[in-house]
């Protein structure tokens, strides 16, 4: 009689390299990746979304004092009304990265080409994740409030009139072609939205200013910034380190109003990616309550096995969301326009 072979039931026969420890190698790379690059992970919470795509959180118009003196004792007092209207966010879009291989080739046998794909994946996500916060940040900074009620920049929102609980975000363009590389002129309009965040009672403590990397050269040559007379110990020119400006933290990061990172391929596709005015953008001034951030799915590494492509899969993927919170507590600063001051 014919001896019939036995097929295999899995695809365990085509790697003699664990694919649990393929796993942890390459996914510990891009998690050790995306916490090293990304500076927004930390920055902003993300709100664990599930069993819907929305998540919404409630907006409080402010409270209203009265005072009780000698002829109102005794009397019933009124209860002021109070206004409650909401902001959302919707997580609607997985942003995947992928690579594939016949067999798993060097990527079965070689540890450095698990590590050279998981460097690249955690790195590129990371741009990615940043990018799309910054752009809603920049977004935030241009919101307005008519009469106590948000604009559509406010997802959710019901236009509900919220007295002075909220405010406008801050923007504010420099006066002239090439102030943008002036140290002085720069100082000036971040300066001035910093004082205005403080004169409304925003702890600005607890925010950050992101520029553009040739923004921080910039203002590495302003003197109150580095001189040791007006600020001790605040940074180093030879290193190219500036700590603070008004006591905010300094970010240097080439990410926002980056048009070359392809953001369109969030949410609608037009959402979170910059337009107008907001390509411009050469500092952010934002705080953690500043967007309204969802997640999903949280970053998820695999490598698995197609059958009917007999390939092998290299798979980071993540389901992430942020829209407007704060306009209030956030602020922006644009490169002059002529186009726009016509």
């Amino acid at each position: 009689m014919p001896v019939q072979s036995s097929l295999p039931t899995d695809n365990t026969h085509l790697s003699d390299f664990d694919r649990d420890d393929m796993i942890e190698q390459y996914g510990g790379v891009v998690d050790a990746q995306i916490a090293k690059r990304s500076i927004m992970r930390q920055f902003v919470d993300l709100h664990t979304i599930r069993g819907t795509d929305t998540k919404s959180i409630r907006r409080m118009g402010d409270s209203t004092l009265q005072g009780i003196n000698d002829s109102a004792a005794g009397q019933e007092m009124a209860s002021t009304p109070r206004n409650f209207d909401r902001a959302q966010v919707t997580v609607d879009t997985i942003i995947l990265a992928r690579d594939s291989r016949a067999l798993l080739n060097e990527f079965q046998t070689d540890f450095s080409a698990r590590r050279e794909i998981g460097m690249d994946h955690g790195k590129t996500i990371a741009k990615f994740f940043d990018a799309a916060l910054l752009s809603m940040g920049v977004k935030a900074a241009l919101s307005n409030v008519s009469a106590g009620v948000a604009d559509a920049a406010i997802k959710g929102n019901q236009g509900r009139d919220l007295g002075d609980a909220f405010k406008s975000g801050y923007h504010s363009e420099l006066a002239a072609a090439g102030d943008e590389l002036d140290p002085d002129a720069l100082y000036a309009q971040f300066e001035k939205i910093i004082v205005e965040m403080q004169e409304n009672d925003v702890d600005t403590d607890e925010t950050a200013l992101f520029v553009r990397p040739r923004q921080y050269a910039v203002l590495m040559n302003n003197d109150k910034l580095i001189d040791r007379d007006f600020s001790q110990d605040n940074g180093d020119y030879a290193d190219g380190v500036i700590k603070t400006l008004m006591g905010v933290p300094i970010v240097s990061t080439a990410r926002l109003a980056d048009t070359n990172i392809d953001l369109s391929i969030l949410s609608d596709g037009s959402e979170y990616v910059p337009s107008g005015i907001e390509v411009s953008a050469v500092g952010l001034i934002m705080h953690p309550n500043s967007l309204l951030g969802g997640e999903t799915i949280p970053l998820t590494s695999n490598v698995h096995y197609n059958d009917l492509r007999l390939s092998w899969f290299i798979d980071s993927y993540l389901a992430f969301g942020a829209a407007p919170r704060r306009p209030d507590q956030t602020g922006a600063v644009f490169a002059f326009d002529a186009a726009n001051d016509a």
